[in-house]
């Protein structure tokens, strides 16, 4: 028995996952079947090289109201996942990965959403105590930053798994930032947001941590795609340098005037050299980050390319809803 009559649709990207594709789409559509009378379940392959697709379209032969898009090649888990929001057409949108994210708690985050005053619900982990120390406290420290300095209101330990209004993917459909965060763009629009905490599941029963590199080169995508936070760091980092290099001059012309020995300095000099070199660099990588998101903004390409779509015989399960207004 239906409990909603509202359209909810489900975006899960994949990228390689014949092993637990198919539970996952019997899992999730047995609970869209249960819990609502319109429903479509729309899977994003980001360039898989494995079964994964052939085992989707296998399942459209079976199940009723799937959508599988197939994106050109590998465009990475955020475009898959903007992908899949540019095609849904629910009033209630959720977005989940296959291999973390628990299927029955889609009823219960969907209520949160469509009987509360927020347009986003928000998955929370609840603990990373399995994670490696490192891992704990750069996210502890990756969270206070952004919250603390930049301003960015991101949940802690906030996870893709979502419900978005049909309001608030409206507006995150409009952003076409190539740099995409959708946990951060959600904050960008402005709705209000209700956390919902959960514990995230393991399907392949593989460890699927990021590494250390991994989560370095993230953060800083994050923040430079986000913030002018580090450009400001180092026009301050540069305005002391220049403060030294003047008082460096006074000093040594100072001594020119006053002291009538005058040794060759060789530390002094040499130290301070390295110092305004170590100053210089560090401006220039950052100036070069922001040049490089620069150079792919200026470039305006599509976030994506879309290979082939494909969908299932029936795609509205209740066959009474129009959209017709009759008088």
């Amino acid at each position: 028995m239906t409990t909603s009559d509202c359209f909810v649709s489900v975006v899960a990207p994949l990228k390689n996952d014949e092993k637990i594709v198919t539970d996952f789409m019997e899992e999730v559509v047995e609970i869209l079947k249960t819990n609502f009378s319109n429903y479509e379940l729309i899977m994003v392959d980001d360039g898989s090289d494995d079964k994964t697709v052939s085992l989707v379209e296998e399942k459209l032969k079976i199940f009723e109201c799937i959508r599988l898009v197939r994106l050109s090649r590998h465009f990475g888990e955020e475009v898959a996942i903007s992908a899949g929001l540019d095609s849904a057409i629910g009033d209630f949108i959720v977005v989940m990965m296959p291999n973390n994210d628990p299927p029955f708690a889609i009823p219960e985050m969907v209520s949160l959403c469509r009987n509360g005053t927020a347009g986003i619900v928000t998955g929370v982990r609840g603990h990373r105590e399995k994670e490696p120390f490192w891992s704990r406290i750069g996210a502890d420290l990756f969270y206070w930053y952004t919250k603390r300095v930049l301003d960015m209101n991101l949940p802690k330990n906030s996870t893709q798994f979502r419900v978005l209004s049909r309001q608030a993917v409206n507006a995150i459909t409009q952003v076409r930032d190539q740099y995409r965060y959708i946990r951060l763009i959600s904050n960008f629009i402005g709705y209000s947001q209700i956390e919902y905490t959960y514990e995230p599941i393991n399907r392949s029963g593989k460890k699927q941590r990021r590494g250390f590199w991994q989560s370095i080169n993230m953060a800083a995508d994050i923040v430079i795609a986000n913030s002018a936070h580090p450009l400001r760091v180092v026009s301050v980092l540069g305005l002391i340098a220049g403060l030294l290099n003047l008082l460096y001059i006074t000093y040594v012309v100072l001594i020119f005037l006053f002291k009538a020995q005058v040794a060759e300095g060789w530390t002094t000099t040499n130290f301070q050299s390295a110092l305004m070199f170590f100053f210089i660099f560090v401006i220039l990588t950052v100036l070069s980050e922001y040049v490089g998101r620069i150079l792919n903004e200026a470039r305006r390409r599509p976030l994506y390319y879309i290979f082939d779509e494909k969908n299932s015989s029936v795609m509205l399960a209740d066959a009474e809803r129009r959209n017709v207004v009759e008088e």
